[in-house]
């Protein structure tokens, strides 16, 4: 009451401005949607595949009660990022997106003998308009919740949904902005990932702009195959959980003059390394390359850098093992760097990182470097010319701080 007692007895010196109703500034569905992307994007990197967490949903869902202009903000900002390992209901959103289809569709359905979800409630937003990034191995795991729902399960019901929910956010949102591929074990074979290669569902990936790639089993390298002449736009690559054949000496048995050898072959390792290598060199314009966790092709990953030397501005290494790596002559290339990190990495020799004390760096602003012990003396000695500083790195001493060290990063 005195709040409004103080504006009623100053409100003479306030200028008297006569605007039409019609004409009253309004928030905008545009900007409704850059506010909520502020209050639920917290990472607003966009070079990082990331998941909405509990708190941002919580402020979306809040948001959305609030009126029908907000509640269609919302809603497009929730529906970006559809499928997450923090949603318990993925199979539900499958449901809803099935009741999206057009006639033609769900008698394909139907000929397939799919059981589908009726047409009503007819759904109150286009929603498979508003996906941009897609995390494909949640989205997979969806379909196949979901098609455990079913009175009778055909063989053929996971990859026929699949197959017409991706052109339905194709032919609804246009090419993706980011998509996440992983190892998806043993049950999801190659077959199940190449519905992305197929010709009229392929576009939905050629504009990938950020690509993240956890790992491929011997079930899925046909995709990794491909990737390189379907994806050739993207600029913020993710490598994570690479860790080839080494375990195959361990995993091979002999047994009645059949060997059975487990884990990924040789050929296949060539080939994985050989498509990392070309998806790689693929790219137009390369802007940040992450790597986590990996322990095999770094050789390969690093040679074919020479071919985006002039875009390449960040390199990220975590918890990069590089025994055998080899010379480091790709990196060196790469004049243009801004940002190096060296996060717990180990295996770097005087020999990897000869051409990088020989290159030069113009642009470099800080490189950051986290380890055990001394590691590399001229390594560590390079990375303290380069900041100006003499003693810049951090050393742990105890491996027990990587729990630490992985709780503050989300993506370790």
């Amino acid at each position: 009451m005195l709040r409004k007692k103080r504006i009623k007895e100053f409100s003479h010196l306030l200028p008297q401005l006569n605007i039409e109703p019609s004409q009253r500034p309004t928030l905008v569905s545009d900007v409704l949607e850059e506010i909520f992307s502020l209050v639920a994007e917290t990472d607003s990197r966009s070079s990082v595949f990331y998941y909405y967490d509990h708190a941002a949903l919580k402020n979306l869902y809040a948001c959305a009660l609030v009126n029908r202009q907000w509640c269609a903000s919302a809603v497009r900002i929730l529906w970006r990022r559809p499928f997450s390992p923090i949603h318990n209901g993925g199979h539900k959103l499958i449901t809803t997106y099935l009741r999206g289809l057009d006639v033609e569709e769900r008698r394909d359905l139907k000929l397939k003998r799919i059981k589908l979800p009726t047409v009503s409630p007819i759904p109150m937003f286009n929603y498979p308009s508003f996906i941009r990034h897609l995390d494909y191995g949640e989205m997979l795991y969806a379909v196949e919740v979901w098609s455990t729902t079913l009175p009778r399960r055909r063989p053929n019901t996971v990859i026929s949904v699949m197959r017409v929910l991706l052109r339905l956010f194709l032919h609804n949102s246009g090419p993706l902005s980011s998509l996440k591929l992983a190892s998806l074990g043993e049950d999801y074979h190659d077959e199940k990932v190449m519905i992305l290669a197929e010709p009229e569902i392929r576009s939905l990936i050629t504009s990938v702009r950020t690509l993240s790639l956890d790992g491929f089993d011997c079930n899925q390298h046909g995709l990794l195959v491909r990737l390189p002449d379907l994806c050739k736009n993207v600029e913020y690559l993710h490598l994570r959980g690479w860790y080839g054949n080494k375990q195959n000496e361990e995993d091979t048995t002999i047994d009645n003059n059949t060997t059975n050898i487990s884990g990924t072959t040789s050929s296949q390792k060539d080939a994985a390394a050989i498509s990392l290598r070309r998806l790689i060199k693929a790219q137009k314009s390369l802007i940040s390359l992450d790597m986590i966790d990996c322990k095999a092709y770094l050789g390969h990953i690093i040679s074919a850098l020479d071919t985006q030397s002039i875009s390449l501005r960040k390199m990220k290494f975590r918890l990069v093992d590089f025994k055998d790596c080899g010379p480091w002559d790709g990196l060196a290339t790469c004049h243009k760097l801004t940002n190096l990190e060296f996060w717990l990495c180990k295996g770097i020799t005087q020999k990897m990182i000869k051409p990088l004390i020989n290159g030069t760096f113009p642009e470099l602003e800080e490189v950051k470097m986290l380890q055990y012990g001394k590691g590399c003396e001229e390594f560590n000695t390079w990375i303290n010319n380069m900041n100006g500083t003499t003693n810049k790195e951090e050393i742990l001493e105890d491996s027990d701080d990587v729990d630490f060290f992985s709780q503050e990063d989300p993506d370790l």
